[in-house]
């Protein structure tokens, strides 16, 4: 696999702006292969006129030369095989680092500013800003590296893709480097929930990232992990300011910890009020602590804790205290984040019958240390996180045979990939394509299911919308029967309505959640706010952290009259690392760095899951293209792969010696740039 670039050579002005802001030397200049206009010496043309450009070396995806290029004739688009590569055409002589006098200044050493984060105008005596590599959303928007130092610089795609907004390329770069403290600092700087995330994070950065293109994604989510268990965090510094205005966080999960982490850093005093013995929500109890070690959760819930936040357990809203309580003990604002407890039902008939369970109440009585025995054989329904954790559960409960049934295929299974191959290790079948139509029952329990086999649709057959997954359909004839004990039941969750009374002025939607402004999560009640999965329904650890933050950051709006409440926190909280000077690229295909499958002890049921030692770590985090940082860094070296043999600081391979590794030789014409 590979980035390939696209030149419209019929309309290039053949400047050579792309070739020298490649911060991996990917782009060369052509020849002339025939006379032009400028060609004056016995009508030949000039050695050192140079075309179109052409594509010589390993391109990582920044499209930095897209964005340069001032005639926009550039294009970057990927392809399943490696990108083809045309010779190199030369040395690329670089101009000396100073220039005497004042005259004309050679144009590489100019676009070369556009990579650097600071430099002065390299045009003197004209005020103008410094140079920086610019964003053009639009395609008509011509070149300008010239524009003002507080524009939004390009971010990379692992921390556009997380919902956090998480620098991860800053914290793999910094393990790379064996710089561990650092790293976690980075990671845990938009994050209270970063060792966490380490473990269980659905990882949509691991989904965009660049490096995908060459082999496979960098381990993101493993490498979070080795940063915490390696890494240690600095003393978070008091609020600057101590705030009057005191702010309740009903619900002690992921969305409303990260709520009271935030407040609590900008000096707001904080209450947390938890319906379970136990704070972290589902975290605590929803995952099991095979999957999640309980000290690690901790750890994360005691540095929000340690901030002065209070923390109330036992305490459910509309059962030991109303809405109207929380406004007469004197709290300024309230932010509602109950999350989606309620697990939907089969809805086939007998999904009432004993044994009937819903997967989250089975996890809730496990992780809560309540004396839980199956036995027989055990049926989960549903394909997601939570089907796996019932089904891995309930082996370590006593089952005989634990079977999934989730409706559509394996592709489509809402669960992470590591989640299934792990319970399939333990023993569990997974049968996909395949619906429950109806629970049998005997003297009023479970006996068994009945189920149908579904197929997809022919390709002929009409798309669904558009967001929407096309309908598998039944397959006639198909039906059968699976003798069961138990059916824990795991096709999604809900919120729980009954903890607003009428009359409270907030109003929820037909599917119960609570109504909530998207942007400023502001219910209809002045001053309370909701977030999480009581608004958005079931979503991830990570996008609950988001929601908690953006809610914290509008409730210091409401509190303070801030005007940008989110980017006040995000001014509190950042980590800052030194710039590096240079960004060394390992371009060669190399194999993603993978841990040991789970090791289930069947004496005890208790599971060890390896992470990284040290060499796989630093080895994995070395893979990184380095995104976050290619835009901004002055010297860029590709040490392996099909990078520039001819680069600045590079020595070309001796004569019939072999190339390094991963890298292949290119044919370099005689000529000089």
């Amino acid at each position: 696999m590979g980035y390939r670039i696209d030149i419209d050579a019929a309309n290039c002005i053949n400047c050579g702006i792309c070739m020298d802001t490649c911060p991996v030397q990917a782009l060369d200049m052509s020849r002339p292969s025939r006379p032009g206009v400028e060609a004056t010496r016995g009508g030949l043309p000039l050695p050192w006129m140079m075309e179109h450009p052409v594509q010589v070396g390993e391109c990582i995806g920044c499209s930095i030369c897209i964005r340069e290029c001032p005639v926009d004739v550039m294009t970057l688009s990927t392809q399943p095989d490696a990108t083809p590569l045309a010779p190199r055409q030369g040395p690329i002589h670089r101009p000396p680092a100073e220039h005497p006098g004042t005259g004309w200044i050679p144009l590489s050493t100019a676009t070369r500013e556009a990579l650097r984060p600071t430099k002065v105008s390299p045009f003197d005596g004209l005020d103008q800003p410094a140079w920086q590599t610019r964003e053009r959303p639009q395609n008509w928007q011509v070149w300008r590296s010239m524009r003002p130092l507080d524009t939004v610089e390009p971010i990379a795609p692992c921390q556009a893709g997380c919902p956090a907004g998480t620098d991860a390329g800053r914290y793999v770069g910094l393990l790379a480097q064996g710089r561990y403290d650092e790293a976690y600092g980075v990671a845990a700087e938009v994050n209270p929930f970063a060792s966490v995330c380490g473990f269980i994070c659905t990882a949509p950065c691991e989904a965009v990232c660049r490096r995908g293109t060459l082999d496979e994604p960098i381990a993101i989510r493993t490498l979070k992990r080795f940063a915490a268990e390696q890494g240690h965090l600095p003393a978070i510094p008091k609020p600057a300011v101590r705030r009057p205005q005191r702010v309740a966080i009903v619900g002690g999960g992921p969305a409303g910890m990260s709520a009271a982490y935030y407040l609590a850093r900008l000096g707001y005093g904080v209450t947390v009020f938890e319906a379970m013995p136990v704070p972290g929500g589902m975290m605590a109890i929803g995952i099991p602590d095979y999957r999640l070690p309980r000290e690690t959760l901790r750890a994360d819930i005691d540095r929000i804790i340690d901030l002065g936040v209070e923390l109330r357990l036992d305490s459910a809203m509309g059962r030991d205290f109303q809405l109207s309580d929380l406004e007469r003990e004197g709290f300024k604002a309230v932010f509602l984040s109950t999350g989606a407890p309620r697990s939907r039902r089969l809805g086939v008939t007998g999904d009432d019958l004993r044994g009937v369970v819903p997967a989250t109440v089975f996890l809730k009585q496990v992780n809560l240390g309540e004396a839980v025995t199956l036995h027989g054989e055990v049926v989960v329904v549903g394909g997601g996180s939570t089907a796996m954790d019932a089904a891995r559960s309930a082996i370590r409960r006593g089952a005989s045979h634990v079977t999934v049934l989730y409706r559509r295929g394996r592709a489509e299974m809402p669960a992470q990939h590591e989640e299934v191959e792990a319970a399939e290790h333990e023993g569990i079948r997974v049968e996909t394509g395949t619906i429950v139509t109806e629970v049998i029952g005997r003297d009023g329990r479970v006996a068994a299911v009945r189920t149908m086999r579904q197929a997809p649709p022919p390709a002929t057959a009409t798309a669904g919308a558009a967001g929407s997954r096309t309908a598998w359909l039944p397959v006639e004839g198909s039906e059968a029967e699976l003798a069961t004990t138990t059916i824990l039941v795991a096709i999604g969750e809900e919120p729980d309505p009954s903890i607003l009374p009428p009359g409270t002025g907030i109003e929820v939607s037909a599917w119960a959640g609570i109504v909530a402004d998207p942007r400023t999560s502001a219910t209809g009640r002045a001053g309370v706010f909701a977030g999480g999965d009581v608004v958005s329904g079931p979503k991830t650890i990570i996008d609950a952290v988001a929601s908690g933050r953006r809610a914290a950051g509008a409730m210091h709006e409401f509190l303070s009259g801030a005007a940008n409440g989110e980017a006040e926190i995000l001014r509190t909280v950042r980590y800052r690392t030194p710039a590096e000077p240079q960004l060394d690229l390992d371009l060669a295909e190399r194999p993603r760095a993978r841990t040991a499958l789970p090791v289930l002890d069947p004496a005890t049921l208790a599971t060890r899951h390896p992470g990284f030692d040290e060499a796989a770590a630093r080895a994995e985090a070395g893979r990184c293209f380095r995104c976050d940082a290619i835009y901004a860094c002055p010297t860029v070296e590709v040490v392996a792969g099909r990078g520039p043999a001819d680069g600045p600081g590079r020595h070309a391979t001796p004569a019939g010696a072999p190339p390094a590794p991963g890298q292949h030789q290119v044919e370099s014409p005689a000529g000089g740039a």
